[in-house]
């Protein structure tokens, strides 16, 4: 039995090398197969991964080629940004398109993005920047009473300003809105969703989002503005949408619970109206009223002309004046044409405005040899001005906010106009009801007592305020007399 065992587990011994090298062999072509699947699998994952960035790349290249298209469009910075339209534009895209850009080159580490906005030496809007920008849009909107829907396409007046917003655009504004203009911005958000007749999938993705987030605004709105009815009808609409919403459910029942209390008889627990709109003073409405008369005409009062040849100096028996009686008490005459366009661009280069960049109907440096030109304009004046104080120039834009101006400590004024902007920016005097665009060159001249004889009183009619400019930059010499 010892041989037998002997024989065997030599026979063992000579066999096994052949037995482990088959085994080995088997599971060698099994781990290879697993590896080809493997790696094929990597392979059709990373051609995913290439087409999700390429579509990715494509999105990048297409945004890029729009924002390239509009800066293509800007031949004057001046000019372009005295656009309401385009300065909202501009903010909107550093609140919302370049951040998501930003995200989107980050994840693929492929265009030296990583680093961020944040970490450059780039000049960026600040949140209170865009904020002022809506509330100077809406204020705009609110003295000219500019249709929203228009507004929305970049049309004012019947005049093309600027590129079409967004319904993103328009949803923001209605979110900043009081709901009397709110409304309707959000209906041109709606109607600036992708029609139904785009079939991708991408259209109709944003479509039935977009449209979500927007009846959710109007839901918020209305029922801030205490349009419970109007909120209850978009809630239920909404709940077609997404009927599983808690949230909106919710909302639903507490709408439902405050109508419910609203038709409770008085005393039982009704809560108080929501507050309403500060409403405008009789004051204001009428200088919106005369800035919106005159918001694209060159001028407008007596509308006639005459010529004056003054003697007391050369150049004056030269050149006649053509001047416009615009109100005899108090007076108030506009002069043509005291400044050639050569001479209005001279002043222009002895401006400073470095005071009063992106900052709104401030005071603007002068240089003394524009003082010194400026000299003979007042001589347009009369001498029955007496001394006058030294020019100083203004300049302003959207921004401004039209208040009346109290100008009892003078005497006379007088504002010459070095630019005429695109539209706005007329000088309205609301006791006499007048509005003047003042146009380029020009010189405005009035009194501010009453007339000789009476008393030398402030004269209360010569209260004037400057309307706020829709297109363009404003920029003028103020010269004021005090005694």
């Amino acid at each position: 039995m010892p041989l037998v065992f002997s024989v065997l587990w030599l026979l063992q011994l000579f066999l096994w090398p052949e037995s482990v090298a088959g085994a080995n062999s088997a599971r060698g072509e099994e781990q290879l197969e697993a590896l080809l699947a493997t790696e094929t699998q990597l392979i059709d994952g990373l051609r995913d991964y290439i087409d999700r960035l390429e579509l990715q790349l494509e999105e990048l290249r297409r945004e890029t080629a729009d924002i390239e298209e509009i800066h293509s469009q800007v031949d004057s910075v001046e000019e372009y940004m005295g656009n309401p339209l385009n300065v909202f534009g501009i903010l909107k895209r550093f609140e919302s398109v370049w951040p998501r850009l930003e995200q989107q080159a980050n994840a693929t580490q492929e265009l030296g993005f990583a680093e961020g906005f944040s970490d450059r030496d780039l000049t960026l809007p600040s949140d209170e920047d865009y904020e002022e920008s809506l509330n100077h849009l809406l204020h705009l909107q609110s003295v000219y009473e500019l249709d929203s829907n228009s507004l929305s396409s970049g049309v004012v007046n019947g005049f093309k300003l600027g590129s079409s917003m967004s319904w993103g655009d328009c949803l923001e504004v209605a979110r900043k809105s009081h709901f009397s203009v709110a409304r309707f911005w959000l209906e041109s958000a709606l109607e600036k969703l992708p029609s139904a007749a785009e079939n991708s999938t991408e259209s109709q993705r944003e479509r039935e989002s977009g449209r979500v987030h927007i009846l959710e605004a109007a839901l918020n709105i209305e029922y801030r503005a205490g349009e419970l009815n109007r909120a209850l009808a978009t809630a239920e609409e909404l709940l077609l949408l997404l009927p599983m919403s808690q949230s909106i459910q919710k909302a639903k029942r507490k709408i439902e619970k405050a109508l419910a209390k609203k038709e409770l008889p008085k005393g039982n627990g009704q809560k108080s109206k929501p507050k309403k709109q500060k409403p405008k003073s009789t004051e204001q409405l009428l200088i919106e009223e005369l800035c919106r008369g005159v918001t694209q005409q060159a001028s407008s009062g007596s509308r006639y002309n005459y010529c004056q040849l003054d003697g007391s100096l050369p150049w004056l028996l030269l050149q006649p004046s053509r001047l416009e009686p615009m109100s005899s008490d108090p007076h108030i005459v506009l002069h043509h044409d005291v400044l050639t366009p050569k001479q209005s661009g001279e002043l222009l280069e002895l401006m400073d405005e470095q005071d009063a960049k992106g900052v709104s109907y401030q005071a603007l440096k002068l240089a003394k040899l524009a003082q010194k030109k400026l000299a003979r304009i007042s001589a347009h004046l009369g001498p029955e001005t007496g001394h006058l104080a030294a020019w100083t120039g203004r300049r302003h834009g959207h921004e401004h906010i039209p208040k009346l101006e109290d100008s009892s400590e003078l005497q006379h004024a007088a504002r010459v106009m070095l630019n005429a902007p695109g539209m706005g920016g007329a000088v309205v005097f609301p006791q006499l009801e007048l509005a003047i665009n003042v146009p380029r060159g020009s010189l405005l001249h009035w009194h501010t007592r009453f007339a000789a004889g009476s008393s030398s009183e402030w004269d209360y009619r010569s209260g004037q305020a400057i309307c706020p400019v829709l297109l363009g930059v404003q920029l003028y010499f103020n010269c004021l007399s005090t005694n």
